[in-house]
């Protein structure tokens, strides 16, 4: 799930060298077992129709939580990408609050969260570790338009964020970096659904060169019986010029499982599709709505 529109965006200010310090977190299979401990046990707050969450797949979801609700999209991610300098591999915990202010609008916080950082430097047994927080974005959601499948019409919504440049040193970006997203989204026959999510995000470099990127997401998705969901899509969480960055692009794969109406654990893969684009992610996530 953000930011969630740089979500792969990594800070390239160097780190001091130390002795190898190897990055150290719960395995994944220790970790898929806590989620579904957390989401087995979790109660059922009310029966009606089930969480819609923007993760963990990187095409947001263009429904708003409803009024008076509040919901919590929270996990961890591994990415491990080939650099000039060597191989860097970040833990992170992407986390995003909702809140429904009414039922078509709802603020938003989103961070990357805890981060470790770590680069071994290449020809050498040096590494390279750094920690901190992220960012953190401030955000409203407006569900413009519901779904009408006999018309073909779809669902749209509109993402309005906030970058802030809140985050410790080596994490922070430069300055305020608005972004605004439109999220497009189909019904279609035997359970299937076709997400597109185009945006513009008004970026700053590391040297604070202002530049003007654009996002790009297609997701294809299908509800299996016994609350599954799978999905395969594209994502580029930047398209800039070569001397801003060039395209951030990858390849994706996932799926969700829905404990409850309220509870969903999820999982997604990602394989960079260009050499700008971090080699691999993979993402455990937990959601859960009050």
């Amino acid at each position: 799930t953000g930011d969630s529109s740089d979500r792969h965006a990594r800070p390239e200010r160097p780190c001091a060298p130390t002795a190898r310090d190897p990055v150290s977190a719960p395995g994944p299979s220790r970790l898929a077992a806590l989620l579904v401990a957390i989401g087995m046990y979790a109660p059922t707050t009310r029966a009606d129709a089930y969480i819609e969450t923007d993760g963990p797949d990187f095409v947001e979801s263009s429904q708003a939580v409803g009024k008076g609700r509040f919901q919590f999209e929270a996990g961890m991610a591994k990415e491990r990408g080939r650099r000039d300098n060597g191989i860097r591999k970040t833990l992170s915990t992407p986390t995003l609050l909702r809140f429904g202010m009414t039922e078509s609008v709802e603020a938003r916080l989103e961070t990357q969260g805890r981060l470790r950082e770590a680069l071994d430097v290449a020809g050498s047994e040096i590494q390279s570790v750094r920690s901190g927080n992220g960012d953190f974005a401030l955000g409203l959601k407006w569900h413009s338009q519901d779904a009408d499948g006999a018309a073909g019409k779809p669902a749209i919504s509109w993402i309005y964020h906030l970058d802030t440049p809140t985050g410790s040193d080596g994490f922070r970006g430069r300055g305020v970096r608005p972004s605004l997203r439109s999220v497009i989204t189909w019904e279609m026959p035997a359970d299937l659904s076709l997400g597109l999510m185009p945006g513009m995000k008004y970026d700053a470099g590391a040297n604070g060169h202002r530049f003007t990127s654009g996002i790009l997401g297609a997701v294809l998705g299908k509800r299996w019986p016994g609350n599954f969901r799978t999905f395969v899509e594209t994502s580029a969480t930047q398209i800039a010029r070569a001397h801003d960055g060039g395209v951030l692009l990858s390849w994706d794969v996932g799926a969700a499982y829905l404990v409850n109406n309220d509870w969903q654990i999820g999982a997604r893969i990602a394989v960079g599709a260009n050499r700008n684009t971090p080699n691999n992610l993979f993402l455990l996530s937990l959601a859960g709505r009050f």
